[in-house]
């Protein structure tokens, strides 16, 4: 079934790609499609599907069966020999729904996986739609429309019966955190993950259109993210490796990328190790949902998948403000691209230790739903079988999520082991006095007896020592 939701990954990047400024459908040639039309259509549809998921989140599920119902009944309209205002129309259309079930399929992650689900899709299923893709885009056996047609209704077939797998009534939908449910909220990792996203999905649209500069670029970038994402997960399984500390050499390698695409301007032999390297460094766009799952046992908001979506929307408009601006000067841009690398690298390296110490943790009695409210399918195995939520009142209550006992922390008293755990998901000193009842100045008292029986003397170096200090609770 994550095979099956997988293909509109493929379908997303393959038909967009595929689709020029001239479409060549069953030997005509041109195909007059306006790319301004197409740009507006693209932005519509992020900002529908941005409302929809926050104003109508119980009815997302009827939206993705819609509209991959619609997108098949298109797909197959190429078939036929229509005029071309109807070609025109049925490619629109494509486009559009294809951008407007793109904050659906962070949704629905968001809402109904495990994290363990969630990085199998993100590696294991990924990869093969990122083969795909590559396979789609190669230069060497070109593959034409008549057989990507084909291909690409098999897709939506796939697609059409994940959709209707998945439970839809409303007695799945989540309960979300009100202001009223007195919980408080990381604001500070909230913002630093924010920022993480933005910076990453920035990286994941520049990385395919740099690569397609160079003959088989685009081939060579999305083989070696496949291959990336396959090898994520076997270290992952094989080698306890969480894919958390994979993204940063990722991030590292994706930098050198468009050094090299800098560098190959003289030496244009070096244009393909740099493809390479930018596919190595797609990969922490692709766990932005894994980011968004991990923040969700913290603080289920409705708004986390929507700002998500927005912030991919700011990045596609901020890079097409970077190629404007360099268009004169393609080599300088991107130099941009490698500081931004540096950029997100510092970042991520600022939120690592939180997502892992989040990822290992039980999600928090303070967050967790009641009982008379609704059921949640966050955490199902897999999608189709919803297993019920823990209920539990949703109050502030102290957390749990350091042992006592047989602990290297067994060092601190109780209180401070409550507040290394708050600071290692990510809470501020005014957030750990709101949970805690308790005054600021008390927490930065307990704050400094932790870093000297610790030894540390930092938030982060806190995060990052206890981070390794639990053993990740995987399958």
């Amino acid at each position: 079934m994550l095979l099956c939701f997988a293909m509109f990954c493929f379908w997303q990047m393959g038909f967009i790609y595929f689709m020029g400024p001239s479409l060549n459908i069953d030997g005509r040639t041109p195909l007059p499609v306006s790319m301004d039309n197409i740009t507006t259509l693209i932005a519509a549809a992020y900002v529908l599907s941005i409302v929809w998921m926050i104003f109508l989140p119980k009815l997302v599920v009827w939206a993705e069966r819609i509209s991959a119902a619609a997108s098949l009944t298109t797909a197959l309209g190429l078939f036929f020999p229509f005029p071309d205002n109807v070609l025109r129309f049925l490619i629109y259309a494509q486009v559009f729904f294809c951008c407007f079930m793109i904050g659906f399929e962070t949704f629905i992650i968001v809402n109904y996986f495990k994290e363990q689900t969630t990085i199998r899709h993100l590696t294991v299923a990924y990869g093969a739609a990122l083969i795909l893709i590559s396979a789609v885009q190669n230069d060497f056996l070109p593959i034409t429309f008549p057989v990507f047609r084909w291909i690409t209704v098999a897709a939506l077939v796939l697609l059409l019966i994940f959709c209707f797998r998945l439970p839809a009534g409303r007695e799945f939908c989540l309960r979300y955190v009100k202001k009223s449910d007195g919980i408080t909220k990381p604001v500070r990792l909230l913002a630093g993950t924010w920022v993480l996203i933005f910076v990453s999905a920035l990286m994941a649209v520049s990385g395919p259109s740099i690569s397609g500069e160079i003959a088989h670029g685009v081939f060579i970038t999305y083989a070696v993210d496949a291959a990336v994402s396959l090898l994520i997960w076997i270290l992952w399984k094989k080698a306890n490796i969480h894919p958390f500390r994979s993204i940063s050499v990722c991030i590292g390698v994706g930098g050198v990328g468009f050094l090299l695409m800098f560098a190959s301007a003289w030496v244009p032999a070096l244009g393909y190790a740099a493809c390479a390297c930018i596919g190595v460094g797609m990969m922490p766009c692709q766990m932005i949902p894994l980011y968004n799952v991990v923040l969700m046992k913290t603080y289920p908001s409705r708004y986390l998948a929507p700002v998500t979506i927005g912030l991919a929307l700011g990045a596609v408009l901020v890079q097409s403000s970077l190629v404007e601006g360099f268009r004169t000067s393609p080599e300088m841009l991107n130099l941009v691209y490698a500081l931004i690398m540096v950029i997100l690298a510092g970042i991520y390296l600022q939120i690592e230790p939180y997502f892992l110490y989040t990822f290992r943790q039980p999600v928090p009695e303070s967050v967790t739903v009641p009982q008379e409210a609704v059921t949640e399918v966050s955490v199902t195995e897999t999608p189709g079988e919803p297993e019920p939520s823990v209920s539990q009142p949703l109050q502030q209550e102290e957390p749990a999520g350091i042992p006592e006992e047989d602990s290297p922390l067994s060092v601190l008293s109780k209180r401070e082991r409550e507040v290394v755990d708050l600071i290692s998901r990510g809470y501020s000193n005014g957030d750990i006095a709101k949970m805690l009842y308790i005054s600021p100045h008390t927490v930065n008292d307990h704050t400094k007896n932790i870093y000297r029986k610790m030894g540390v003397h930092s938030r982060l170096e806190l995060a990052a020592l206890v981070s390794k200090m639990k053993p990740a609770d995987m399958e």
